[in-house]
Parts: structure tokens; C-alpha cells; sequence
């Protein structure tokens, strides 16, 4: 059976391989803060708060709402960057919070003040139709070479992206011509497996991500929100962050182009200074940064690996190079992608974790 018709969720704006850029909400203000906003602790209050700002408003149980992700934001004005055309507001910064929430099946994105007497609702985002003929040849592709039927594959995720002459697929010592062609990155699942898969606009070149593909036991990949990204500061190699348990704890562990890896924890209430926990050679850190060219790490740029379990308070993980972010859940890891199992694995013995 060929799906005659994908309707999807697609992030607004343009992907590009080249660099990572952050991408603010409409509105929000840019601050320094931004390059930190994963190692902020959430406080406990605002996340009550707007746990029970969704129940009703949505008509959700409160017990089934989970806080997903979330980022400190400096906000334009009193209605949080999100007041219409007829509504006077006071044109003040305003600092806050942007947090996503789930109830396991759909996800939300509220805005609110620093202590959240003031939280607003952002729009959902855009749904558009990932073109027939386009559907119908990729699944064609991935059935040739995953050996499925088409009746099995189903297209779990979509979203422009704009490409080089090697559709955005790194190899190393591989030239690919600058251009710039529009064209999709899908995430298609079937049985027990998922694949990514990029393609011109037309499909009429189609390659699959191999170092993003191949998550097992049904852990389908799915893209990461622009918001939840943040730019590493220029003399930064690698960084990992730790986040989402029981205590609200987060663990950031950094190596700086100085061989210097250091670990900084916070908390509810808690702000350690950072730690030096190893310095490495420069040869060693060279091997390091082998070890992601030889990996492929760049391929795994914008993708997150998360289960149920996400939402249910188990940690999750984000690392980033320069120009590449990925996240997944700890639970998961033997069902990763095997480049991304080895460089996972690579890290934690540089850094002792």
C-alpha cells in the first residue's frame, strides 16, 4: 500500500549542515543568558504553575502533564511576545521561561513571567502536506533498501531543509559543492526500526542518514525544536548536559579547545562553580576530535532520541559539537544508533563519567 497523502508537522524556517545557528521565539529578546539556558534549574513553583495553567485550559488531567524541555527567555513585553494587534501591553523587558509540556500524545509551549503570575499559550505550529509523489517514491526507496514492504513503512516525521551537493550527508575527506538545493529530512519507521532519510525537493535524489539511522526496539527519532538549542561560546570542542531526573538536577560537562574538561552542576536552590575534572593533552584532544570527524557526529545535527520514559522523569541527554546538537534518554542508549552508542561511549571515558 503507497500513503496517498502525509500530513506533518514542519518546523518553520530552514535547516542548513553548516554551522548551528540559535533561533529565538517571535519576540524574545537575545541575552547571554541564552548560552546558558540549559544548566538553569526550572523552580519548582513555575512548574506547578503551569501544570495547572494547562489542566483546564486544555482540558488535560493534571496528573498526566510532564514539563518536557525548557529555556530562561528575556521577553520583549508584558504579554510575553504574544499579544495581538487590539492589546495594549507594557513595553518592558520582562524576564521568564519558555517550557514545553506534554501530556504523552501531544506537546504545548507556554511562556511566562520569572515567577509565572503570567503565562500565555504559544500557537501551535503550521501543519503542511509533504507532497504524494514525493511520499510515494521515498517509501519505494526505503522498501528497496530496507527490504519492507511499503505497506509497513510509515513517514514519522518531515521538515524543510536546505542542502549541499551531498544532500547535508557528511563522509569524511568527501568534497560536496556548495549550493544550496531545498529539499526534506524524513524520519520513516518500520517493524521495529527507524531511518533518516534526506532528499532534494522532488525526490529525485534520495540517501539515507546511515549515522542517524538505525534506532531500534520502536525508539523513533524525532527533530529537536529550534528553541530548545543553544550556541556553544567559540572555545568550546564538546559539552554534554544531563537533565530531567526526580531532583530537577543538571549536569553540563564541557571540554574548551584548551584541553581543560570541567563539570558544573545545578539545582533547585543549587549553583555549584565549575570543576576541573581532567586536562587533556593536546594529542589527546586531537584524538577526540578524530574520533567525531570518524563518527560522522555532525550527521546526528537537530535529532533527539526520546522515549515515553522522557516524560516520566528519567534523564535525558544533550550533546553538542560545534554545529551539531543531539539528544537522547539514558534508558535507551543500547537502542541508539551504533555511531551514536561509540561516540557516547567515547566521551564517557575522555571525561571519567
Amino acid at each position: 500500500m503507497v500513503l496517498t497523502g502525509l500530513i506533518l508537522l514542519i518546523s518553520v524556517g530552514v535547516s542548513k549542515q553548516a554551522g548551528l545557528t540559535a533561533s529565538l521565539p517571535q519576540n524574545a529578546v537575545p541575552s547571554s543568558k541564552l548560552l546558558v539556558a540549559q544548566t538553569d534549574s526550572l523552580p519548582q513553583s513555575v512548574a506547578q504553575k503551569v501544570r495547572q495553567s494547562v489542566s483546564p485550559q486544555l482540558s488535560v488531567p493534571l496528573r498526566d502533564i510532564k514539563i518536557v524541555s525548557f529555556t530562561r527567555q528575556t521577553w520583549s513585553d508584558g504579554w510575553l511576545g504574544l499579544g495581538g494587534a487590539a492589546e495594549s501591553c507594557l513595553q518592558a523587558m520582562v524576564e521568564g521561561w519558555r517550557v514545553e509540556v506534554t501530556n504523552g500524545q501531544q506537546n504545548w509551549v507556554y511562556r511566562t513571567s520569572e515567577t509565572a503570575n503570567a503565562i500565555r499559550l504559544e500557537p501551535q505550529p503550521l501543519v503542511v502536506a509533504l507532497p504524494t509523489n514525493v511520499s510515494q517514491r521515498l517509501l519505494q526507496t526505503v522498501a528497496r533498501q530496507v527490504r519492507l514492504p511499503v505497506s509497513r513503512l510509515r513517514v514519522a516525521a518531515v521538515k524543510a531543509a536546505t542542502w549541499d551537493g551531498c544532500l547535508g550527508i557528511f563522509k569524511p575527506g568527501q568534497a560536496c559543492n556548495k549550493m544550496a538545493l531545498p529539499g526534506w529530512q524524513v524520519i520513516v519507521t518500520g517493524g521495529d526500526r527507524s531511518w533518516v532519510y534526506h532528499l532534494d525537493e522532488a525526490a529525485n535524489r534520495i540517501a539515507q542518514n546511515a549515522t542517524a539511522s538505525g534506532s531500534g526496539d520502536e525508539l523513533v527519532p524525532s527533530f529537536m525544536p529550534e528553541e530548545n538549542k543553544s550556541m556553544l561560546e567559540a572555545n568550546v570542542v564538546f559539552q554534554s548536559i544531563v537533565s530531567g531526573d526526580l531532583t530537577g538536577r543538571v549536569t553540563q560537562v564541557t571540554l574548551t579547545n584548551d584541553g581543560v574538561i570541567t563539570r558544573f552542576i545545578s539545582a533547585p536552590n543549587i549553583r555549584s562553580r565549575p570543576v576541573v575534572v581532567k586536562w587533556l593533552s593536546q594529542q589527546q584532544l586531537k584524538q577526540f576530535q578524530q574520533v567525531l570527524e570518524a563518527r560522522r557526529f555532525r550527521n546526528l545535527n537537530d535529532l533527539r532520541y526520546l522515549s515515553s520514559a522522557a516524560f516520566a522523569d528519567y534523564p535525558t541527554t544533550m550533546l553538542q559539537a560545534t554545529g551539531s546538537t543531539v539528544q537522547y534518554i539514558d534508558l535507551e542508549t543500547k537502542n541508539l544508533p551504533l555511531a551514536l552508542q561509540q561516540m557516547i561511549q567515547a566521551w564517557k571515558k575522555l571525561s571519567l563519567l
